[in-house]
């Protein structure tokens, strides 16, 4: 849809010739006929692309206030917001840009292959930077697939380069393409500096997690265990009913790194583990698991890393 709205825009050139419309050759872009017909593309564009890019990121800005309570978003959007991470529910935006973008490639340069080329692997190559940051798929599978795609086609561009003919002189290729290497070259030079930059704040300590954030965060999981614990143990929820929402919130692949994420904390900060079986009545805490030297070893590290705390605290007043 956003190709063919922009078909009305995409004038071609040629040498000895008037410039023509690349969907329709025998139309001049000059011609009545283009021109008498150039507010049903303007509407057109209004219509498809930018319309529909803005309901599509309304609904993803205002998903994080209706989807829980609201039943009838949550059907209506699932197209939007189902492929994704439940933390990474905005993504879907970004690949309508990156879409859009490419159909704004013949509207740039309707002739010229290097640039379109060029431009190709520019867009393929931001998107797959976001993405392998983001791993917005909820499957890890589809997220390594993507990002391998999309790595592969911004390479076969590049390679197709070599094979378009160059039929501009060199003054004038310097001249269309210098804006966007110049634009690339100070992007990668400001990145180099921000991470030297940060490199130096870091190992001097002006920044970094602080502390009120980190017992916030720990407030916060403290609290949510205790409330889960509190409607299990009330029997406000069944442990069904926990499977169930459970299994509609997250995939399996996050329900094994969430429980291998638990399982590691109850070994080192409350010297406990959850044996799991094949059924669910299986589930038992067992406390003080494991061997003697296990939990001995698990002691002292825990008695070391509060002897380095409170050297810190009196170090100052000395």
């Amino acid at each position: 849809l956003c190709k063919m709205s922009f078909q009305f825009f995409e004038c071609q050139q040629h040498p000895t010739a008037p410039s023509t419309l690349v969907a329709y050759p025998d139309i001049a872009c000059e011609d009545d006929d283009r021109t008498g017909i150039m507010g049903i593309g303007v509407l057109a564009v209004l219509a498809y692309p930018i319309f529909i890019y803005a309901t599509m990121a309304t609904l993803c800005f205002i998903a994080p206030r209706m989807f829980t309570g609201n039943p009838t978003f949550k059907t209506g959007t699932g197209f939007l917001l189902s492929r994704w991470k439940p933390t990474i529910w905005y993504f879907g935006p970004a690949v309508m840009l990156r879409n859009l973008c490419f159909a704004l490639i013949g509207v740039a340069y309707p002739s010229d292959g290097i640039a379109q080329l060029v431009l190709a692997s520019s867009i393929l190559s931001i998107y797959a930077a976001f993405q392998s940051t983001q791993a917005p798929w909820r499957s890890g599978a589809l997220n390594r697939v993507d990002t391998v795609l999309t790595i592969t086609v911004s390479v076969l561009c590049m390679f197709l380069l070599t094979i378009v003919p160059m039929e501009d002189e060199k003054d004038v290729r310097l001249d269309r393409y210098r804006p966007y290497v110049l634009v690339f070259f100070m992007f990668a030079m400001a990145t180099m500096a921000g991470m030297l930059l940060y490199a130096v704040l870091f190992l001097f300590g002006k920044i970094g997690p602080s502390k009120k954030a980190t017992a916030n965060a720990t407030k916060t999981l403290m609290d949510a265990v205790k409330e889960m614990n509190r409607q299990i143990q009330s029997q406000e929820i069944s442990e069904e009913k926990v499977y169930e929402r459970l299994g509609q919130f997250l995939t399996v692949q996050e329900q094994s790194a969430f429980a291998s994420l638990l399982q590691w904390t109850l070994q080192e900060v409350f010297n406990a583990s959850v044996a799991t079986g094949s059924g669910k009545g299986s589930r038992r805490l067992s406390m003080n698991t494991g061997s003697t030297a296990e939990r001995g070893e698990r002691d002292r590290r825990m008695s070391l890393s509060k002897s380095s705390e409170s050297q810190e605290k009196v170090a100052p007043s000395e």
